[in-house]
């Protein structure tokens, strides 16, 4: 009993990689068809390309899904960067908007989104635009940890806000110069966009990339310039992305996911990622006779899967989260035998 003990502990050591594994966010910019009139309203043809929707918990290490609904979209040409953002409120009026200069310090603190670009993708510095809801921006140039260029100037940037019955919306221009690089199709650089409300009389954030704000810019997603008649493919993106991430990490489009825990990539579908981690999961609630010092412990448990299952949408999210919670559940078998073997 003893014996089977330790390997229950050593079984949920190795299968909760998968709940620390990376979760990699990734963007691929097409070429403008034409070019936009930057009035923030999205509605030129030129914005007909995919959206990045994902939104997490604003820093937190493994976080959960965002409170806020966002859309991103990025094109480019040879003049520059296009960048349209929708930021989804039932009541955009209830917005805090209270500052209307530029460069304000205190900017944060009105609904606002703010944008990171590192050109380089080092994760060692990043280029920040932020704007709230009255339009008012700040930028700021971090060169490094210890230099930041609060003075600079992002010189030719064009912004314009939109406000309907249910959204804000910005659309955005910046040359190449903003960046000192102009990005050519095969480049790779990293982005982030975070987004502050307080229209609910409390502070709510989001994140685009899990785990990202600006001290973790190592959780950047990755901006990947494609060409006009390029397909994106997932495993062509996480081959290139391969070599920049150390595991585990994973990559997922559509219901396809790859991923690499430390002994090389390998493919599978989402459904079946979730599906194994249900298996886990259930086989621990199965148990039966719990014994009553337990019992709580699992009833808290139960209501944590049927919690995620109900509020998480089917997304490496969702499986990373039945991966750490199916730990969760096999440490407590574990509990359970060491009490039943030693006591």
């Amino acid at each position: 009993m003893k014996k089977k003990s330790v390997i229950l502990f050593l079984s949920a050591l190795i299968l909760s990689v998968q709940a620390n594994m990376r979760e990699v966010s990734f963007y691929c910019a097409t070429p403008a068809k034409s070019i936009p009139v930057i009035d923030g309203k999205l509605d030129d043809p030129c914005w007909n390309v995919p959206e990045y929707t994902a939104s997490y918990e604003y820093f937190k290490p493994n976080p959960g899904p965002g409170q806020l609904k966002n859309s991103i979209r990025m094109i480019y040409n040879e003049r520059g960067l296009y960048i349209g953002i929708i930021h989804y409120d039932n009541n955009p009026k209830t917005a805090r908007a209270t500052i209307t200069d530029r460069d304000n310090p205190n900017l944060w603190m009105d609904d606002c989104t703010e944008f990171y670009i590192d050109p380089d993708a080092a994760a060692i510095g990043w280029r920040k635009f932020v704007i709230n809801i009255l339009g008012s921006v700040t930028d700021v140039w971090r060169i490094d940890s210890s230099v930041y260029r609060e003075d600079w100037t992002a010189d030719g940037w064009e912004m314009k806000i939109h406000i309907t019955e249910n959204s804000w919306q910005i659309e955005n221009f910046m040359p190449w110069s903003v960046f000192n690089k102009k990005a050519s199709a095969g480049d790779i650089w990293t982005f982030c966009h975070v987004r502050y409300s307080w229209g609910t009389g409390k502070f709510i954030g989001t994140t685009s990339c899990p785990g990202a704000n600006n001290n973790a810019t190592h959780n950047f997603g990755y901006l990947c310039f494609v060409s006009e008649k390029q397909t994106v493919n997932l495993n062509e993106i996480a081959k290139t992305l391969s070599s920049r991430i150390a595991p585990p990490w994973c990559i997922g489009m559509n219901n396809e996911v790859i991923f690499d825990e430390g002994d090389g990539m390998k493919k599978a579908s989402l459904d079946l990622l979730i599906g194994k981690e249900k298996q886990r999961i259930e086989k621990v609630l199965r148990i039966k006779n719990i014994p009553p010092k337990f019992a709580g412990q699992k009833a808290k448990l139960q209501k944590e899967y049927e919690d995620a299952l109900k509020n998480i949408p089917k997304s490496i999210q969702l499986m990373r989260t039945l991966s750490g919670l199916a730990g969760k559940l096999e440490k407590f078998q574990w509990a359970m035998a060491l009490d039943r073997d030693f006591n």
